[in-house]
């Protein structure tokens, strides 16, 4: 399913993490917000439990899950998300989601950044930036 790109967002800071916000628009002309937070470093200790992996939400807390993609590809101007099933049923969205930017600006750039920046993170190795 392909959606036009709203507005793209990123940030870290200490409680949430690196993260990613995409604004769409859904065929129905409705807005919605898809964050992925980026997992825990790589090289946490870990302490008697595992590292934490990426996680999704859709819109709010009801509509999350982790480990939610098989392949996040991040082009000049667009953003593939391939779902699993699990992502799929949890966010409520197709196994192929397709977001596309018209004129990719400083936003879109500085998120593509963040993306590369989160494949260094537990479960980043389903990122992939073109």
């Amino acid at each position: 399913m392909k959606y036009p790109l709203t507005g793209i967002k990123c940030g870290e800071d200490q409680l949430a993490g690196m993260w990613v916000g995409i604004g769409y628009r859904s065929k129905d002309g409705e807005l919605h917000a898809l964050y992925i937070v980026g997992g825990e470093d790589a090289s946490a200790k870990r302490t008697g439990r595992s590292l934490v992996p990426i996680y999704f939400e859709r819109d709010d807390q009801s509509l999350s899950c982790y480990e939610a993609a098989e392949k996040i590809l991040v082009a000049d101007d667009s953003v593939t998300l391939t779902l699993n099933k699990n992502g799929s049923v949890s966010l409520e969205l197709p196994r192929t989601v397709h977001f596309v930017v018209e004129k990719p600006g400083r936003d879109f750039k500085k998120a593509r950044k963040m993306f590369a920046e989160m494949r260094k993170r537990h479960g980043g190795e389903v990122i992939h930036v073109a």
